[in-house]
């Protein structure tokens, strides 16, 4: 489920290099360690510089944001496990929900001696979400309801994570090309497919066992229609391990869990996720689906060279599927449910947590944080984040959508001179998914059990390995991190 992530050097000489965050540091300093790429640290840089503006303003005190490019998510990761033995760790973390789980469980026994429990500010009558109007702030309700539960999924009391820009998964799709192949597919089924907003209606209507019926037509008829272009295969999915979890969520398939006291169980080896697993393969070795497990690479690098049709791939993601030289309208629609009976999606992004430093005994830097946090998910600060900041993350308050600003970006995702595919990948993220997210539970040895069913779909489509062998091999895996 891990996005790519932009590792430019020009925003490391930026910031100044990679900061540490030792004993003795500046106690007015805070330091927020990300792993995006420079759009968005720049973005978050500016707004750090506004923010203690605004808070020397309204409360005459000295604070400093100091955002630090960190690498990618893993590379955070293991930095700030090895940073609390020595201290060398920030307050504020870019982090998936997976690596909040690792965080406090390096804790053990002493419970909140890393992890802030966000709760605790939430709901403060001075500082909670709410009460403080100069920094735009919102009440906690206004948060998409999904993104901001994801917060207490953490098998314990208390809120250990906030939303900060958030995505999901969308279909893109190559337009004139499906078109093309769609009209006499059309025909078969007695539908007419021969324009553009009739190939979106069409894509709405169906499942995905349709998809690949669909896929199977296009397949056998492309070469007619493109005899100088190579097809991989005419449908892409990028994460091998949301592709398993969709169709998993979506089938009320078991998957993981967690008791009350934290500990989670293994529970994918079962048979309806093998007969799931079976129609997945069998599309595979039809030529139907590729998957970066099976293929190395992200499916836009082949979809904007034309050698996929369909490429699943993130809202957040956007940016990287304009093809090459407009060579093609990119279309998008959200992606045909395995289930329609239960259409849930998976919810993926940046949040951020708050850690908890020995060197602030006084809880300024903590505090701080959290204001920042709060700065920014205010509504015109969150939005202009998604329009501006990024390649197409979607806010994280409901509020964020009313705004003119991101309307006029929602819109351009009509038809017509004006159609730009990101502002339609919004419009369908928001209307269309419309907060029919899963979350997984987590807890320690939940993100190797994300990798321990990737390694499933990119097992079964690359050897001939019997399913009953696959996930034993990929249960033990799993097994083994608990």
């Amino acid at each position: 489920m891990k996005q790519r992530i932009l590792a430019f050097l020009s925003s490391i000489a930026l910031l100044g290099g990679l900061s540490s965050c030792s004993q003795g540091d500046d106690k007015n300093t805070v330091y927020f360690w990300v792993p995006s790429g420079q759009t968005i640290v720049t973005k978050l840089t500016d707004y750090a510089e506004r923010f203690s503006d605004i808070i020397m303003e309204n409360e005459g005190v000295e604070v400093n944001i100091k955002i630090s490019y960190q690498g990618g998510y893993d590379e955070l990761l293991d930095k700030i496990v090895k940073g609390f033995s020595t201290g060398n760790y920030p307050t504020l973390a870019i982090a998936y929900p997976d690596h909040v789980a690792e965080y406090l469980d390096a804790e053990g026994s002493d419970t909140g001696k890393y992890v802030v429990n966000i709760e605790d500010y939430a709901t403060d009558a001075t500082i909670g979400f709410g009460k403080e109007d100069y920094l735009g702030d919102g009440e906690a309700t206004d948060f998409v309801s999904a993104f901001y539960e994801e917060g207490h999924s953490y098998g314990r009391e208390g809120l250990y994570s906030l939303p900060l820009m958030k995505s999901s998964e969308v279909l893109y799709y190559n337009t004139e090309a499906v078109l093309q192949c769609a009209k006499p597919y059309g025909e078969t089924i007695g539908i007419n497919i021969s324009t553009a907003e009739q190939l979106e209606s069409y894509l709405n209507s169906i499942d995905f066992d349709e998809l690949m019926d669909f896929c199977a037509f296009i397949k056998k008829h492309y070469e007619e229609n493109y005899p100088n272009q190579d097809l991989l295969s005419p449908f892409f999915y990028d994460s091998d391990d949301n592709l398993y979890l969709t169709a998993s969520y979506q089938n009320d398939i078991d998957y993981t869990s967690v008791d009350a006291s934290g500990k989670g169980s293994i529970d994918f080896n079962n048979a309806e996720a093998k007969a799931m697993a079976q129609k997945l393969r069998d599309y595979h070795d039809a030529g139907l689906i590729r998957t970066k497990g099976s293929e190395g690479e992200y499916g836009s690098n082949y979809f904007t060279t034309q050698q996929v049709l369909f490429d699943v791939g993130s809202s957040g993601g956007a940016g990287y599927q304009a093809p090459n030289s407009d060579a093609f309208t990119v279309g998008v629609c959200r992606v045909p449910p395995f289930n329609s009976e239960n259409p849930l999606y998976v919810s993926q992004g940046l949040s951020a947590t708050i850690l908890k430093r020995s060197d602030d005994q006084d809880g300024f830097k903590a505090k701080y944080g959290f204001k920042f946090l709060k700065y920014l998910t205010s509504t015109a600060v969150n939005a202009d984040l998604c329009v501006n900041g990024s390649e197409g993350y979607i806010p994280v308050r409901e509020s964020c959508y009313d705004t003119d600003l991101y309307q006029l970006f929602m819109d351009t995702g009509n038809s017509g001179p004006d159609y730009n595919y990101m502002g339609k990948t919004a419009r369908i993220v928001k209307e269309q998914i419309n907060g029919k997210y899963f979350n997984t539970p987590c807890f320690k040895g939940s993100a190797e059990a994300r990798q321990a069913v990737s390694g499933i779909v990119t097992q079964m489509f690359t050897t001939d390995d019997t399913l009953d062998k696959i996930f034993s091999d990929q249960e033990n895996v799993a097994r083994n991190a608990l």
